[in-house]
């Protein structure tokens, strides 16, 4: 009894070895902290265009082959202020709002969903009149962004992401942190997700942004970000949009649309040959060590950046480091 017992004990060490070497491969050295000095002023000319019934607010900087900045939840283009002037030399750099998300309109249909938003952007590109493409693109903008990868990879040049949902569905949901499960199991009926996304307004709560931030902010970027969640019909764009809620039931195994997307996603993203810059961080929220471990294994033209400490935000951790790692990984392209 005694000697199996030492053997269960040396077992467990082994393999927490194992575990503690994996990690330190993922996250090597120690985590760099949060950049000092990043900027509360969004102090960019807002611009808009009309797609259809809809109006499409967008800041643009710079001249040349164009970037475009697509931001996640529950963000808007205020996310990419610091990032924009560190990569808009040589470049046209365009960060645009998702229909009901900033200062973009919100669908009388209510209609945000991750097509709805694809549509809305390849409108956008054809409008504007943009070739050869690099997507910058993070959450639910790197669903669309993907999106555009798999189905006009003509018109792209590259793609660099962070914080994206580019696994299996099930991969994706068994990666999380213990904090998004119960966040997606509290958002998994439809009345639940209604409550506390609109009448409770969660994306409008300074909580939220520091949920999502992981650092402390000033009163004035939480005011920039919860500000557009003031109007209460706007709040809908959280709730019909794409749905983790979807997730728990099946542990990420199911057929619901978004577990179908996420699975057709993770496919094509596995057999482009598009250049890939993904951008992850101690611990990040929707990306944990096997999301990159899973990139690693499955993106053929694949480049990587450790950033240090962030969550979600990352544009909000660590914005110089990231403007100044895509202009090297872009010229090199």
């Amino acid at each position: 009894m005694i000697c199996q017992i030492k053997k269960w004990r040396i077992t467990l060490l082994v393999c927490l070895g194992f575990s503690l070497m994996n990690g330190q491969e993922v996250y090597p050295g120690k985590a760099k902290k949060v950049e000092a000095n990043i900027s509360d002023e969004f102090s960019f000319e807002s611009k808009y265009i009309d797609i259809g019934a809809e109006k499409i607010h967008y800041v643009e900087s710079g001249e040349g082959d164009p970037v475009l900045l697509l931001h996640g939840l529950p963000s808007w283009s205020y996310l990419w202020r610091n990032v924009i002037p560190e990569i808009d030399s040589n470049k046209q750099v365009i960060a645009l709002d998702f229909l009901g998300f900033g200062k973009s309109s919100f669908p009388k249909d209510r209609n945000v969903s991750v097509e709805a938003q694809y549509k809305m952007l390849t409108d956008f590109i054809e409008a504007k009149q943009l070739k050869n493409v690099t997507l910058f693109v993070q959450d639910i903008g790197s669903l669309v962004g993907m999106l555009y990868v798999m189905r006009q990879p003509d018109n792209v040049k590259a793609i660099a992401l962070f914080e994206a949902p580019f696994m299996p569905a099930d991969y994706f949901y068994n990666q999380f942190p213990l904090t998004m499960k119960l966040f997606t199991k509290l958002i998994s009926r439809p009345q639940r997700a209604e409550r506390w996304m609109v009448k409770k307004n969660f994306a409008g709560k300074n909580l939220a942004v520091n949920f999502f931030t992981g650092r402390k902010l000033s009163k004035e970027i939480k005011d920039n970000y919860t500000k557009p969640w003031d109007e209460k019909e706007r709040r809908y764009a959280m709730v019909n949009g794409p749905d983790p809620g979807s997730l728990p039931k099946n542990k990420g195994k199911g057929d619901s649309d978004f577990e179908q997307l996420l699975n057709t996603i993770a496919e094509g993203m596995k057999k482009t040959e598009t250049p890939i810059l993904y951008f992850y961080a101690k611990r990040g929220l929707i990306n944990q060590k096997e999301a990159v471990e899973y990139a690693r294994e499955n993106f053929k033209n694949y480049t990587e950046v450790y950033l240090g400490k962030g969550k979600h935000f990352l544009t909000e951790s660590h914005p110089k480091q990231m403007g100044e790692e895509f202009n090297k990984w872009y010229e090199n392209l």
